[in-house]
């Protein structure tokens, strides 16, 4: 059994000056890609499940196969629940044994209307206690990160400032805290400005690990700088969605051919989903080892 806190592997990359991965498993595929793409760079890993995913499949199915796949491989992987929204989806996830989970507490349960500092503090304590009651590592959020294409800046007034990092820290107790630092959700619209001088002054305040959510498709010197100066996990969800995407469609453009090939013969079709799942889990874990490498955790599973 590999199931570890996040706080434990994440605190090791702070100090050792690179980032862990938290990468989003969806369904059988992307797990297995996660899992692979760790065991081929020796890396630690965070495996985690959002939470507008509990529209999508049952969370006890899901952590159930996550489960399985952390048994069977002797690299440290934690367990996340990324952007949980209410204190009653948070203790959903701790029940189902997960070692580590975020309350985003920026944000209303529409995960839209942004609350004020106080209810982000209240709400985030709250978890804080039973999360740390039972030995789980808990993500905080302070700051507005940008949704698909919206472009988030200083002016914006979204972006996480240094010295009420420091007091919401100290106000609630969180083991790691994603700050806003100019990366979005999503696709970006143009060449993203990240401000890595802001990673550096909250790090400076706050002495814990750092998260960069957003973090697909950031260019690589903007992450490695980012990790030089305190972000030590970073999430990954839309890289591992391209390429799920391109390579389904590459798939079908080729079975397709294959099934006119056998009309033209007289021949009956063939119809194996294996042939269009294996080669996507196949490009999301080389798009996972790549990441692996850019955040500097390879060869750090201990």
């Amino acid at each position: 059994m590999t199931l570890v806190t996040s706080k434990e592997i994440v605190t090791k990359a702070l100090n050792g000056h690179y980032a862990v991965g938290a990468f989003n498993a969806v369904n059988m595929e992307t797990a297995q890609a996660i899992v692979g793409a760790g065991i081929e760079e020796n890396s630690p890993l965070i495996m985690q499940v959002t939470q507008t995913t509990l529209n999508y499949t049952d969370p006890e199915e899901l952590a159930a196969l996550m489960k399985v796949l952390v048994d069977r491989v002797s690299i440290p992987i934690a367990l996340h629940l990324d952007h949980g929204r209410t204190f009653e989806v948070v203790m959903k996830f701790l029940r189902l044994g997960f070692t580590s989970v975020m309350i985003d507490g920026s944000l209303q349960p529409d995960g839209k209307t942004p609350r004020t500092y106080e209810e982000n503090v209240e709400i985030t304590r709250k978890v804080v206690e039973a999360a740390h009651a039972v030995g789980v590592t808990v993500e905080g959020e302070l700051g507005t990160l940008g949704q698909i294409g919206e472009e988030i800046t200083e002016k914006s007034g979204a972006l996480t400032d240094p010295d009420q990092a420091a007091r919401f820290v100290e106000d609630t107790g969180v083991d790691m805290l994603a700050v806003s630092i100019g990366t979005t959700h999503g696709l970006y619209k143009g060449k993203p400005f990240i401000d890595v001088e802001r990673v550096k002054a909250i790090s400076e305040k706050v002495g814990i690990p750092l998260v960069m959510h957003g973090g697909s498709f950031t260019p690589d010197e903007d992450v490695r700088a980012a990790i030089r100066f305190g972000i030590a996990k970073v999430n990954i969800d839309t890289n591992i969605r391209v390429a799920f995407f391109e390579a389904v469609r590459d798939s079908i453009v080729k079975i397709e051919a294959e099934h006119e090939k056998a009309d033209r013969a007289g021949i009956p079709r063939k119809y194996d989903i294996r042939k269009i799942l294996e080669p996507a889990r196949t490009a999301m874990q080389a798009v996972i080892e790549d990441r692996i490498r850019v955040f500097g955790s390879s060869g750090k599973a201990e």
